[in-house]
């Protein structure tokens, strides 16, 4: 190994906060959840009130300068790519093919035959996603480089857990929205969409609004007026309004962004049994269905079957009993599908994490529900787990993850934007619940483990 690189890799670990262990070989209120106290709202740019007092906050530089000044997204790309080549054959870039709005590429890499993918920085005003995942990158391949082991605090993993979880594969899109990463960094307006300004993103309506939220772009449970109830006391699944951060595009996948990540998806289909997305802020692992509370018992209670359009979604608190046909035809409350070995992986590798989490760093982390903490249409979640449950055939079980990290700031331009604390923690809560997620993949007995696929 050259050493240029070898330093380099050690500098990323040390910045993540990672230790590279020494002589060890082999070894808007509209968001609000019924059940789970609200932590993360859809929040507009804050304005500050004339004349106030702004609180002392350094928002988080990035190594020797500031890391989300005037729109830079190099360090990302260029990390990738300096990755890439140090190990030729063994990690692999690639760009997905359609470019963004502002002409930018989606970058990634794949290491082996993937069973992880992770996904980051599909909303913009969410700093550190897309640095966490380029720093837990360079720790594993470091720690594989020296033959050693990595600890976190005082979460340790040995050579041998760094090489079976690199072996067992996994693939990467640190930063899905680049374009709207790059305008949220040089204006700091808290921008959450991607920065598509055309008509045909707001229907054929120019100038109504600029940009769609990636998160709710993507093909399965995109219709939210269709499929979810829409009758006061019902968390907001998605809008249509040009103008809101929630809204869902014109059509499904009608982004390039998204079209890229179902291209990745599609591309390791074969083999891919986990996907993840990082977010923030809420301290938490999330599973299940966003659509409504998750059941094991009825399969006919599926997105997918028509006679149940307008009774999915999720109360407000205090709707729990109110009657508004939020029930199907045999009377009971809509609960979404999911086989009871999947419900069970993911809820058990989701524990993992959140526990392994709250050990090395200040946010405490919980395990939870999707359907406790939010209403989710045409998510990136839905489109790596919905093929299986649509019972399309040659679709593989994929369990899907998001991992809510860090807590809100004390930012006077955004809360979702860290002080340097915060940031660093992250950096090492998102590295070993990664970790934790890529061994419970790489385990070869288990539920979840094997693959499930539907054959026609």
């Amino acid at each position: 190994m050259k050493l240029w690189y070898a330093l380099l890799l050690v500098a990323f670990s040390l910045q993540a906060g990672a230790c590279i262990v020494p002589g060890e070989h082999g070894g808007a209120k509209d968001q609000g959840s019924r059940r789970h106290a609200q932590k993360r709202d859809s929040i507009q740019s804050p304005t500050a009130s004339a004349g106030s007092a702004e609180p002392t906050f350094t928002e988080i530089p990035y190594g020797k300068g500031d890391r989300f000044r005037k729109g830079r997204s190099a360090p990302i790309s260029s990390g990738l790519r300096g990755i890439a080549r140090a190990h030729g054959d063994d990690v692999r870039h690639f760009r997905p093919p359609e470019r963004t709005y502002h002409n930018r590429h989606l970058e990634g890499l794949a290491i082996g035959d993937p069973r992880v993918f992770i996904l980051g920085g599909i909303h913009a005003r969410e700093r550190g996603g897309p640095d966490h995942v380029l720093y837990f990158l360079a720790d594993l391949l470091t720690a594989r480089a020296l033959d050693t082991g990595l600890r976190y605090g005082d979460v340790t993993y040995t050579n041998e857990q760094v090489r079976d979880v690199l072996t067992a594969g996994l693939v990467v899109l640190p930063l899905a929205n680049p374009d709207g990463a790059a305008w949220d960094q040089r204006t700091n307006s808290c921008w959450l969409k991607n920065r598509n300004a055309s008509g045909r993103a707001a229907g054929g309506r120019p100038g109504v609004g600029v940009g769609v939220d990636l998160d709710r772009n993507f093909a399965y449970l995109w219709d939210y007026k269709r499929l979810f109830n829409a009758t006061p006391g019902f968390v907001t699944a998605a809008s249509d309004d040009p103008k809101s951060d929630m809204f869902h595009g014109s059509a499904p996948l009608s982004e390039a962004e998204t079209r890229n990540v179902a291209w990745v998806l599609r591309r390791y289909r074969w083999r891919l049994a986990w996907f993840v997305n990082l977010h923030s802020f809420s301290g938490s692992v999330l599973y299940g269905w966003g659509d409504g509370d998750v059941q094991t018992t009825d399969s006919r209670q599926s997105f997918t079957n028509a006679s149940y359009d307008g009774t999915r979604g999720i109360p407000m608190l205090g709707h729990d009993d109110a009657d508004d046909g939020s029930t199907g035809s045999g009377g009971a409350p809509y609960g979404e599908f999911m086989e009871a070995d999947d419900l069970h992986a993911e809820k058990t590798a989701a524990e993992r994490m959140r526990s392994a989490m709250t050990r090395v760093g200040a946010t405490a982390y919980e395990a939870l529900p999707l359907s406790w903490v939010m209403a989710s249409s045409g998510s990136c979640v839905d489109q790596a787990r919905g093929p299986y449950y649509a019972r399309e055939c040659g679709a593989a079980r994929v369990h899907g993850l998001v991992v809510e990290f860090g807590g809100p700031s004390a930012s006077p331009a955004c809360p979702f934007y860290p002080d340097a604390a915060a940031y660093h923690d992250s950096v090492r809560q998102v590295a070993v619940g990664l970790m934790e997620l890529l061994l419970t993949a790489a385990e070869k007995t288990g539920d979840g483990r094997e693959p499930k696929m539907h054959l026609c």
